[in-house]
């Protein structure tokens, strides 16, 4: 089946692709046997600490050549809609600086000291974050903001282990204002997927996602109608599967072994 109708692999990137500055055994392998055969790649990611061609920079400082194009993520999914419906939007940023200064190259507002005039409060990253900024936060939701975040992955994998994500930051915004976030960007929601089949033009049939969490990347595939693809290399062990009413259409030990259903 999936030889036949899979064109495209949308693959995750932190337990999937790579764990931090560490390329996972056989990704390189697998992403370069696919590419040859005629199998688009998109890589996606739920981190907004880098914009996009950041992060192609990096994948090919570890050895994965890919192109500006071949990178989505949640930031990407953002600055779309900022550039596109919300352009001059006053918006509180608590975020790395690269989000900040994309932000800014598509016409937001950007504070990230106080509330005054606020129209959306974003919430993603923040290796800075401190009390100071989850007041402001609370303040200008108060007021009326909009609430944002970029995803709400708990944790993310580095090489030696897990550390906390954006979504421990944003469970602290939720808690402090007694509500969820407005909108978020990163899987499970739809809109890298539709960036991503907008650059392949192709149906969600004909797509791949092959991802380490079920609750974002399995989930976001069954959300939008592609197949996918669990690896074991990250967040999600077989014993956790016992957790989920949904399944994933594969599981492999690793992204090396997804090259089975190609052969």
């Amino acid at each position: 089946m999936a030889k036949k109708l899979i064109k495209a692999i949308l693959a995750d990137l932190d337990g999937t692709i790579n764990r931090g500055s560490l390329l996972i055994e056989g990704a390189l392998e697998t992403y370069e046997t696919l590419k040859g055969r005629g199998i688009e790649w998109i890589l996606i990611s739920n981190s907004a600490r880098r914009l996009a061609e950041d992060l192609a920079a990096k994948l090919n400082r570890l050895g994965l050549n890919v192109s500006n194009d071949q990178v989505i993520n949640s930031a990407s999914a953002l600055l779309n809609e900022m550039e596109k419906n919300r352009k001059g939007s006053r918006i509180f940023v608590i975020g790395e600086p690269p989000l900040v200064e994309g932000l800014r190259n598509v016409g937001a507002e950007v504070t990230v000291h106080n509330d005054e005039g606020v129209e959306i409060v974003l919430v993603a990253m923040d290796a800075n974050f401190h009390y100071g900024k989850l007041k402001t936060a609370y303040q200008a939701l108060s007021n009326g903001a909009l609430f944002w975040a970029t995803n709400l992955d708990p944790t993310y994998p580095l090489e030696g282990g897990f550390v906390p994500g954006a979504g421990s930051i944003v469970a602290s915004v939720t808690t402090a204002i007694g509500r969820a976030p407005d909108k978020v960007f990163g899987k499970p929601e739809r809109d890298m997927a539709l960036l991503a089949l907008d650059r392949l033009n192709m149906s969600p049939e004909e797509c791949l996602v092959v991802g380490d969490r079920m609750d974002t990347d399995i989930l976001f595939a069954r959300k939008v109608g592609m197949y996918s693809a669990l690896v074991l290399t990250g967040a999600t062990s077989l014993q956790d599967l016992s957790q989920y009413d949904f399944r994933p259409h594969y599981v492999f030990e690793s992204i090396r072994d997804i090259q089975q259903l190609f052969s």
